[in-house]
């Protein structure tokens, strides 16, 4: 009898262990880490705003000839960012392999079709240079958004709708840059944002300005946000480079801040979609000093971790920093954590401008920024996906990574490859987007002055293994000009990677389809902009 129970005392004891073991719960980050916030950011209610208002604004607004959106600014001091972006131009370039390996799988083009361009004359000649190009694919809409534009296509490429900026959200005192879009396949919802720039000389207002369609439809009426949100610097202060990402329930906002005489670090708040697809106003924690470009991540439907992750890649540096945000749709519980700095980075140095081939004249080259990540990360549980460019021997060339251990608060690199496309080619401005069954891919701008191919749109991805070196993916468009003027001329800020959520009333992001979009230049000094749905 003894020994009977003995043996059962173990069975329940083990029973127990595992039972424990299953419901453990989940990592939670060091109380140390927990940054308080710098305030309470209000918002007013949103102004409906629909499709004949935006038609009766566009009938009588007067836009400005011409406009060159000013260069994102250096998160570092301006004469060493200078300093440094001269050294890597005139640094001797060393030999990158060529294309010696048997490229992996051909990836499709499904469809592909032009979007947005410089001066469309239905803006009263109004010409923005560059583009910032940013896309997002729906279920029956593909909308992308350039500097003062916003263009609605069906996924065939018919256009459906194009309106200014202006016009789309009813502003008319400031142009409006630095647009960006996302859909939610969650709530079926398409969200833009995009900036004023700073109003008057003592510069009290500029709008960041938030719109939610709706419904699934992006050519009906919309919710239009105008928040000031001079208040994140101050008098003076400039709101720039606004990047949006989202969690399965709120949306994330995120700048770079420059007060009147320094960079003054990112800042950060979120909001619940269901205030925002509503038309609510809200009350929400912010937070500022945070580092340099931090930008969000969509998280992908499904994903189940409770935290919403953000990165940044700092100028010049060998760390990526990352932070964490806690309930992210309750203001009351909404809590901060970080940097945590990622194990595992490789050291990277800025890039050096685009060279193109000798038949653009006067030796134009194409600027390619810093080495910040440009566009939203991709988080999918315990993983996280993001990529910037780097100098590689003397050439502008994408780096990709995948971070894992953000269960455990414990970022680390588990792959991060460089690619490009011949050993001569310049490649830079890359976005990503994956699935998630870990199916991801990328588009980035190339150039290559050896062997004579103009600004290029092309795309990779890791069908048949993680991508790395030359040779790898496919070309997707090749622009019949180029620029010759400007040293560097300046190219888009941004490019778009989404993925296809398919057609269906119930996402389906398993079929490894994903939608581009690109700058490319069509004429001599003339930018436009490229559509491509791709599957593996």
């Amino acid at each position: 009898m003894t020994r009977k129970f003995a043996v059962a005392a173990v069975i329940v004891a083990c029973a127990m262990t595992l039972i424990s073991l299953a419901y453990a719960e989940p990592a939670k980050p060091e109380s140390s880490k927990k940054i308080s916030p710098a305030g309470i950011h209000v918002v007013k209610p949103a102004v409906l705003r629909t499709p004949e208002q935006m038609d009766a604004f566009e009938a009588t607004y007067v836009a400005p000839e011409e406009r060159e959106e000013p260069e994102p600014r250096p998160t570092i001091d301006p004469v060493l960012y200078k300093q440094l972006k001269h050294l890597a131009d005139i640094t001797p370039k060393g030999i990158r392999p060529n294309a010696n390996v048997s490229p992996a799988p051909e990836a499709k083009v499904v469809t592909k079709f032009g979007g947005a361009s410089y001066c469309d004359v239905v803006f009263d000649g109004e010409c923005w240079f560059p583009p910032d190009v940013s896309g997002a694919i729906g279920k029956t809409q593909f909308v992308s958004v350039s500097n003062d534009e916003i263009e609605i296509r069906s996924r065939t490429g018919t256009l459906q709708k194009m309106q200014s900026l202006n016009a789309f959200v009813g502003y008319s005192t400031e142009a409006i840059y630095d647009p960006r879009v996302q859909y939610d396949p969650i709530w079926q919802r398409w969200i833009v944002t995009c900036l004023g720039f700073p109003e008057g000389s003592d510069a009290t207002t500029q709008y960041l300005f938030i719109a939610v369609s709706q419904t699934n439809s992006a050519t009906g009426s919309w919710w239009i946000y105008s928040d000031n949100v001079n208040g994140f610097g101050g008098t003076g202060s400039l709101y720039d480079f606004d990047m949006l990402g989202q969690s399965q329930d709120a949306l994330i906002f995120t700048a770079n801040i420059f007060g009147a005489t320094e960079f003054d670090g990112s800042s950060l708040f979120t909001v619940a979609k269901a205030l925002l697809y509503n038309g609510f106003g809200w009350d929400v924690p912010y937070w500022i000093g945070l580092e340099s470009t931090l930008q969000p991540a969509d998280q992908l439907e499904g994903d189940g971790n409770g935290y919403a992750w953000l990165a940044a890649a700092p100028t010049s540096s060998s760390e990526i920093y990352m932070y964490a945000v806690a309930s992210p749709s309750n203001p009351d519980n909404t809590a901060f954590y970080g940097p945590y700095t990622v194990s595992g980075v490789p050291g990277y140095s800025v890039p050096p401008s685009a060279a193109q081939p000798s038949s653009c004249a006067n030796g134009a080259t194409l600027a390619t920024g810093d080495n910040r990540f440009q566009n939203v990360g991709i988080q999918n549980g315990d993983t996280f996906y993001q990529t910037h460019t780097f100098n590689d021997s003397g050439y502008p060339t994408p780096r990709y990574y995948v971070i894992t251990g953000l269960l455990s608060f414990n970022p680390t690199v588990s792959v991060t490859n460089y690619f490009y496309t011949t050993g001569s080619s310049n490649d830079w401005e890359p976005s990503i987007a994956a699935d998630p069954a870990g199916h991801f891919a990328l588009t980035y701008s190339s150039t290559d002055p050896g062997n004579g191919v103009l600004p290029s749109m092309r795309y990779v991805d890791n069908n048949g293994g993680d991508p790395f070196g030359p040779g790898v993916g496919i070309n997707v468009y090749t622009s019949a000009s180029c620029y010759n003027t400007g040293t560097p001329y300046r190219w888009g800020d941004y490019s778009s990677t989404t993925l296809d959520p398919g057609t269906g009333s119930v996402s389906s992001t398993g079929t490894k389809t994903f939608w581009i979009d690109n700058e490319t230049t069509p004429s001599l000094n003339d930018w436009s902009t490229e559509i491509a749905k791709i599957t593996y």
